[in-house]
């Protein structure tokens, strides 16, 4: 089994504005438009941490990934295995027109994406009431989980994304350009 981080379910809390740009096309009720070109992810913490994060590009994303901190995290690899204790913060930016009920947001430690596994709580900002408007950036505390598992070759990544997207009668899940 592969090493257990966390998916990140939040729920988020501020209000702001910002211009539309293009907008992808599904259903009627996922209508949203994104504005300007993604920032480049901060990563901070320890070297060891920082050296193996891989923010995946999502260029439809309507939540962006501005930074992460790895402080207090840890993670060390022997004879093909992983073992790790993860703890994170992160700014989000809401960059789509549309106000932001939930989000899911995935950490996960593996040799890839696919044959990774984390899949737990992270605890939201707010109260389901909440929610984030666009244009504005929330911050969410959370990666408590840690756990084992095998890492072959002795390779390991920490793979970071938007997992899903909640809105007034949406649910939108962004692409993922994932590196070989």
């Amino acid at each position: 089994m592969k090493a257990l981080v966390s998916c990140l379910t939040v729920l988020l809390l501020v209000s702001g504005n910002t211009p539309p740009a293009q907008a992808p096309q599904t259903a009627d009720s996922c209508h949203f438009t994104v504005s300007g070109e993604l920032a480049k992810p901060t990563i901070s913490g320890p070297e060891d941490i920082t050296a193996l994060v891989h923010v995946v590009e999502q260029p439809d994303s309507p939540v962006e990934i501005l930074a992460i901190d790895f402080k207090d995290s840890w993670l060390s690899v022997v004879h093909e295995r992983v073992t790790e204790q993860l703890r994170c913060t992160m700014k989000i930016r809401n960059r789509s027109d549309q106000q932001v009920k939930a989000l899911d947001l995935n950490v996960i430690v593996g040799p890839s994406p696919s044959s990774g596994t984390g899949f737990g709580g992270f605890p939201g900002l707010a109260p389901p009431t909440r929610s984030l408007a666009p244009g504005r950036e929330a911050d969410i505390i959370g990666c408590g989980g840690g756990g084992s598992g095998g890492a072959p070759g002795n390779h390991i990544r920490i793979f970071v994304w938007v997992d899903r997207v909640d809105w007034d009668g949406c649910l939108y899940v962004p692409s993922k350009r994932l590196p070989n």
